[in-house]
């Protein structure tokens, strides 16, 4: 694996100068001493779940704010995978919850890092379906690997050498990178850090850490969020990549040995825990979690439902295993996600331009709530 989470942050060949926008927010990205203040050291994951699960983590993230009394752009490490590293990318180049919230209600954002960039959410990856794929195996060498040592990548990873190149562009998704973080490479004092997938070796990816490829910042989240079979791949120094939730959902775990505090871990795909089991961990959380989820709301009608519904526990078992990880190593874990009210407004199609605003308003609703106690 070539993550290295526990090493310092490295500005890879060619890094740009920090943007203006970002320096007001900078502090460092991994180990190091604490804030002149003592305030908590913060990490922040946020993690993949297509149009509406970034949706419902722009309401999260206002939520996290009002309760914290700290804007989510000034955490220490700012951990994005698949759509949340669109928003990772956001939040590090200065942008608020609260400019996030109204740029996705339309909103016109007259000042700060989002003023004057037009961003249309509901056309921006080409709608709720994607294009007619490629013929032929997406990674032939990954898949030849998974078979032949079957442990040594998660299942979702030898599922996707299997899917067909995709014809989707996230090139509009780099157009709004870009447009904040520049062409150039990552800056030096940047909290941010991308997953994704080497869609050869299977293995994971953080750019931004030491060890990792040198990469744009675009072309970092545009890799992360190339769902195979959707999107083509991006080509980042040489390499193929795809979306980092081929590995997992929220990728929590690499928070470990950054030096932090506490996490909040914002996981639009998973299934919302009771209050206890959202800072506690253990088999029994995962067991009340998908024993709520049933409870809530009848079996899902239709085959799209019922995919997304398994995926969604088992996203939540895997979630509940990193969040166990980062607690032994000594960080208080958060952990948030999508109510049955919410998952009702989502419907099965994550990609659905039309429930996006719904998918937002109900998230502010149901996010403070969740968050009660929290300082």
């Amino acid at each position: 694996m070539t993550t290295r989470a526990s090493q310092p942050p490295s500005a890879g060949a060619g890094a740009a100068a920090q943007s203006p926008a970002r320096a007001a927010h900078a502090r460092p990205a991994e180990t190091g001493a604490a804030p002149p203040d003592a305030a908590p050291r913060r990490g922040l994951v946020l993690g993949g779940g297509g149009m509406l699960g970034a949706a419902w983590t722009v309401g999260a993230l206002c939520a996290v704010e009002e309760a914290t009394g700290r804007r989510p752009d000034g955490a220490e490490v700012l951990l994005g995978t698949s759509a949340g590293a669109i928003l990772a990318a956001l939040l590090a180049g200065g942008v608020g919850a609260d400019q996030l919230r109204d740029h996705q209600r339309g909103l016109p954002v007259t000042a700060g890092p989002l003023a004057g960039l037009e961003f249309d959410y509901d056309t921006a990856v080409g709608g709720a379906l994607p294009p007619r794929p490629r013929v032929g195996i997406g990674s032939p060498g990954l898949l030849r690997d998974a078979v032949r040592h079957p442990r040594a990548h998660p299942l979702l990873t030898t599922v996707s050498a299997m899917a067909p190149h995709g014809r989707g562009s996230l090139a509009t998704v780099g157009e709004l990178v870009r447009g904040l973080h520049g062409p150039g490479g990552w800056p030096d004092a940047s909290p941010l850090r991308v997953a994704a997938v080497d869609y050869r070796t299977g293995h994971r990816v953080v750019f931004g850490d030491r060890g990792a490829p040198p990469a744009a910042i675009a072309d970092a989240v545009m890799a992360s969020c190339a769902i195979p079979g959707w999107f083509t791949p991006v080509r980042v120094h040489g390499s193929a990549y795809v979306d980092g939730g081929c590995w997992s959902a929220t990728n929590a775990d690499l928070m470990i040995g950054r030096g932090l505090d506490e996490v909040f871990v914002l996981a639009p795909m998973a299934l919302r825990l009771p209050p206890r089991e959202r800072d506690e961990t253990g088999s029994r959380g995962t067991l009340a979690a998908l024993r709520e989820w049933h409870a809530a709301r009848d079996r899902p009608r239709g085959v799209l439902a019922q995919l997304v519904g398994g995926y969604r526990r088992a996203v939540t078992r895997q979630l509940m295993r990193e969040a166990a990880l980062l607690r032994a190593s000594g960080v208080r874990v958060h952990l948030l996600a999508p109510t049955p009210a919410d998952l009702a407004v989502m419907g099965p199609n994550l990609m659905d331009p039309a429930r996006r605003a719904a998918v937002l308003e109900s998230s502010l609703r149901t996010s403070r709530a969740a968050l009660d106690g929290v300082r």
